[in-house]
């Protein structure tokens, strides 16, 4: 695992910075959650997909304890967007 730390001190995944979206930064807020989070979830995280997206977006999830968080960015060139960010509880079946 490569952490990249920007001139800025925000973390960076695959050598790009992590822009968000405003709606994604108030589900971020809202989860107590930030970017350094995010990173852990797209370095970490597996592929979650429930539906089929555009080439350039990815959803990945990473499960802590009951809860997962899910993290949906599009590779937007020369840096990644975050454009939804949630949680919701893992139940067995």
């Amino acid at each position: 695992m490569d952490v990249v730390i920007s001139m800025n001190g925000l973390p960076k995944y695959q050598n790009k910075r992590i822009n968000v979206t405003k709606n994604a930064s108030e589900e971020m807020w809202h989860l107590k959650k930030d970017l350094w989070d995010i990173l852990d979830i797209l370095e970490n995280g597996y592929d979650c997909s429930t539906s089929k997206r555009k080439a350039n977006v990815s959803e990945k999830c990473i499960k802590k304890g009951k809860e997962v968080f899910k993290a949906v960015v599009a590779d937007c060139g020369s840096y990644f967007l975050l454009i939804h960010f949630g949680k919701f509880t893992y139940k067995r079946r």
